[in-house]
């Protein structure tokens, strides 16, 4: 009965603390979407699905943007909702919340179990508070808001889900090999196999479930007794799960990125990368444990680069701190067992993220799950029975530390709570970025105001303040282009003139890219009279500055076709660009519908096959129907007109 009451109440406390994170969010609830979700969600039609037929579910799986696995399990889950909700952006974000209170519960069900392993020294809570009280301080901590309110980034909190699920799988089984008791070796197999499968096809970082188990076999259970067939079991799991695929993928990647360290579309290469990450890590450690409101931001583009060990002279001293810390860790790893696994955990986790992969150099929620080793090894630090000094100010500083995080992320959700405070917010405290300035000048213009209206000046401001920043886009240039041409406004030259600089000087982004294509669909389908002298200088120079760039060869050609009625010059581009990018489904489509249009229908249905041909998953499908159904219309007409 005793035991009855205990769990009844450990329930009661655990629901009161989801109630509390729930409440914390809740403001934020009533946002919109930003950055990311446009491109992968809003302006995504391949997520607009018509039923849920297994066809339609199988096609909005494959609708993602992003990685190379297109994230067809959180792709899956948006669009379902997109069906039944539409665009609203609530409903996506309570999804993200109960995801996120379903991550804190399995962090309290793993560490509950790690915590009260016999090698772990005992602290001065039970073995639950300690993981309910890291748990809590997880869910509450402003730097993983981002995973909640940031609808896109439910590919982050899905695939924590399904690493945390097999976490918990493997732990529970390996407990039970150690006790000899029977199905340890299913659930610890199942668990890295499903819980793997599953987090890499909602994001390709759940590829480190397996280096996060062998972190946890090495810390505490050593591998099992020498000569054991507990430790023969868990050898060849290892071997078989993480030794032969790793090699495998690091054979792959290694030569791929140092035969070429250059990344086209970044201002830095591999080297600079690798050097500025060490700075970023110093930020992320800070922001995990002493959140700053002024420095967590969705934009972190201003973040100065590291162009060698001195430049800045932080990055050598950055470096060495990290070395110390790692070394640390691994030293003190049998005296203080929970603090060296959360340290290891969160330098392993951006083994992945923050090394030699062509990413962005800082994004928070990078850390959703890293952070929770952090917090793990910081409160099992203070609260260390082994110290006797200080008890009560040491678990006060525990609680201090909640509330405060507590209180952070309650006033970061009430900035999310609508799409234009928050781009205020974030443009006010990052006034180096040009993308919070950016973002800034949308949100106003998305409030339709008139070219005289005060919201109107202070938006074609913030963009024009954008545009000088040194490490500028072509999107405020563009944003001040588009909204003149729309209100029929004189364009300043020198916009142009900084377009086309930028575009033969620095590498191009996706970004800077989708802005030459706007400019190019305004002209053609929105009746909005971008000039055209300017607007071919710029993609000409930009040409010049690629040649080999096959999406810039496609834009070009779109221009040429599209605006400047030369079909002839179009027509060499696209080919061009399905030679370079022959496995490209992009590239094909518009080669087809150009094909379409002057009437090659012969070599239209070619090229059809040759789409049919790399449509192994079938997500070109609707778009290959479309084009059938196209090019049997035309042959119809021409046999009539024959």
């Amino acid at each position: 009965m005793v035991i009855f009451m205990s769990k009844i109440r450990g329930s009661l406390f655990l629901l009161a603390c989801f109630s509390i994170v729930v409440l914390i969010y809740m403001p934020g609830l009533s946002g919109g979407f930003v950055l990311d979700d446009f491109p992968n969600l809003v302006d995504n039609q391949g997520s607009d699905i018509n039923s849920l037929t297994f066809s339609e579910l199988f096609r909005a799986s494959l609708a993602g943007n992003a990685g190379p696995l297109k994230r067809p399990v959180a792709m899956l889950t948006l669009s379902i909702e997109r069906y039944f909700f539409g665009l609203d952006p609530f409903p996506m974000k309570v999804t993200n919340l109960v995801i996120h209170l379903g991550n804190g519960l399995l962090i309290f069900l793993l560490l509950s179990r790690l915590v009260a392993l016999p090698s772990v020294r005992p602290v001065l809570v039970a073995p639950g508070t300690l993981a309910l009280l890291v748990a809590l301080a997880w869910l509450v901590a402003p730097i993983n808001l981002t995973g909640v309110l940031y609808v896109i980034q439910r590919m982050e909190s899905l695939s924590t889900f399904f690493m945390l699920a097999g976490l918990l799988a493997y732990l529970s089984g390996r407990v039970r090999l150690e006790a000899g008791r029977g199905g340890a070796l299913p659930l610890m197999w199942g668990g890295l196999i499903l819980g793997g499968m599953l987090g890499v096809l909602s994001k390709e970082s759940a590829v480190m479930l397996p280096v996060y188990a062998l972190l946890i076999e090495w810390l505490f259970f050593g591998f099992g007794k020498p000569g054991s067939s507990a430790r023969g079991a868990v050898v060849r799991l290892f071997v078989i799960l993480l030794v032969v695929p790793g090699l495998i993928g690091l054979a792959w990647l290694l030569p791929r990125v140092f035969a070429d360290p250059e990344f086209a579309n970044r201002p830095f290469d591999v080297f600079d990368r690798l050097w500025t990450e060490a700075r970023v890590l110093w930020h992320y450690l800070a922001w995990i444990i002493a959140p700053n409101s002024g420095a967590l931001s969705l934009y972190h583009d201003a973040f100065p680069i590291s162009r060698g060990a001195l430049t800045p002279w932080t990055t050598l001293p950055a470096v060495l701190g990290l070395m110390v810390l790692t070394i640390g860790a691994v030293r003190i790893r049998h005296r203080f067992r929970l603090a060296a696994f959360g340290v290891l955990l969160f330098f392993v986790m951006h083994l992945l993220v923050s090394t030699v992969l062509n990413l962005e150099l800082v994004y928070e929620h990078r850390n959703y799950l890293g952070s929770m080793g952090i917090l793990l090894a910081a409160f099992a630090l203070l609260l260390d029975a082994r110290v006797t000094e200080l008890v009560l100010a040491r678990r006060f500083a525990v609680a201090a530390l909640i509330a405060l995080y507590g209180f952070l992320s309650f006033l970061r959700a009430s900035e999310w709570s609508d799409p234009v405070q928050l781009a205020y917010f974030e443009a006010t405290r990052q006034v180096d970025s040009p993308r919070a300035q950016y973002g800034l000048g949308l949100e106003l213009t998305r409030l339709s105001p008139p070219p005289d209206s005060p919201t109107f000046s202070i938006a074609m401001n913030t963009w024009r303040e954008a545009a000088v920043l040194p490490n500028t886009t072509l999107l405020p240039w563009h944003g001040l282009i588009y909204e003149h041409a729309r209100h029929g406004l004189p364009i300043d030259s020198a916009w142009w003139e900084g377009m086309r600089e930028y575009v033969r000087t620095r590498p191009l982004s996706a970004q800077d890219r989708t802005a030459l294509y706007t400019l190019i669909d305004a002209r053609t389908n929105r009746d909005i009279l971008i000039p055209i002298e300017p607007l071919r200088e710029v993609i000409e120079a930009a040409r010049e500055a690629n040649p080999n760039d096959a999406l810039l060869k496609t834009l070009h050609a779109n221009f040429l076709l599209n605006i400047a009625g030369d079909a002839r010059a179009a027509e060499p581009l696209l080919y061009a660009a399905v030679a370079r990018k022959p496995k490209d489904p992009a590239v094909w489509r518009n080669l087809i519908t150009f094909q379409l249009a002057v009437g090659q229908l012969d070599r239209a249905a070619a090229s059809i096959e040759r789409l049919e041909a790399i449509n192994r998953l079938g997500q070109e499908s609707q778009a290959i129907a479309r084009f059938r159904d196209e090019l049997a219309q035309r042959r119809a007409a021409a046999e009539e007109r024959g």
